[in-house]
């Protein structure tokens, strides 16, 4: 299906910015060069940008720009986040992950008040697997231990991070990829998560 377009006039009626707004977003690299897309028209040229796309980037610039730096939007909008930081209480403002997850967070890791990218990540996992029964709050703890130590010296995140118990006893393992892992029938699985998943939807939430 082909993608629908909005006209830069259009849009900037629709999304209440000015050219200059646009343009400075479009220098920044907060909304992206190729989706300028120019097209001959019967009294000359005009600009289009696919439509949902630009809008709901718009949206979301205007949401954050009273919370993040430019530097920081850049780098959410960039493929690139090894250099993200962010002050706990920005991030925290942001409403990404619940309270919990945050409280989570502080108590293994007190001292922290800049987060990097796999720092959001951690917590953004631990948040979705809070809102699973039978997981925890001393099992979210145990996972932020364990993913923020794996994160820590490794880049990939092609894995499975699974929660196990055996008789009452949680355990936090990673599995690479798609492998699979045999267990003892006393040990029941509580909750997994594929990494490269959830990394994924995480950027999407950080920049839609």
């Amino acid at each position: 299906m082909e993608e629908l377009l909005i006209s830069k006039k259009d849009l900037l009626r629709v999304t209440h910015i000015s050219y200059g707004t646009l343009y400075r977003w479009k220098r920044l690299g907060l909304i992206p060069e190729s989706w300028f897309i120019h097209k001959a028209t019967e009294i000359g040229q005009a600009t289009y940008l696919p439509r949902e796309k630009v809008i709901t980037r718009i949206e979301r610039i205007k949401e954050l720009k009273s919370e993040l730096t430019v530097e920081q939007m850049q780098e959410l909008f960039s493929a690139n986040v090894k250099s993200f930081k962010i002050p706990l209480k920005d991030f925290t403002d942001l409403g990404i992950v619940s309270k919990l997850a945050v409280t989570a967070f502080t108590s293994v890791f007190p001292m922290k008040d800049k987060l990097d990218f796999n720092d959001v990540f951690s917590m953004y996992v631990v948040d979705h697997l809070m809102k699973l029964s039978g997981f925890y709050l001393e099992d979210a703890k145990q996972v932020l231990r364990l993913l923020c130590k794996y994160l820590s010296r490794e880049t990939s995140k092609d894995y499975q991070l699974i929660l196990l118990r055996k008789m009452g006893v949680p355990m936090t393992v990673l599995v690479k990829g798609d492998e699979d892992i045999l267990l003892e029938d006393s040990t029941e699985i509580i909750a997994c998560a594929n990494l490269v998943e959830f990394e994924s939807a995480l950027k999407n939430r950080l920049i839609a």
